[in-house]
């Protein structure tokens, strides 16, 4: 079992909005550019694995419908 197993997705999307707004750090640019690059990273990859959930839910939803059209 995974970390994500038995979160919904609403609450997936949660968490990784307030990860990526914790990322946006006032006076980043103060920071060395190796950090600023880490932190790009970071960001980065929190928005790659929300794009994931989406495209994933977006299939499940289509998934769903076709089943019902089976159905019917």
């Amino acid at each position: 079992m995974n970390a994500w197993d038995g979160l919904s997705r609403s609450v997936c999307e949660e968490l990784l909005r307030h990860a990526i707004d914790c990322l946006a750090i006032d006076g980043a640019a103060k920071l060395s550019p190796r950090d600023r690059a880490r932190l790009a990273s970071a960001a980065a990859i929190l928005r790659e694995i929300r794009e994931d959930l989406e495209r994933s839910a977006d299939r499940q939803a289509d998934s769903r419908k076709s089943e019902t059209r089976t159905r019917a």
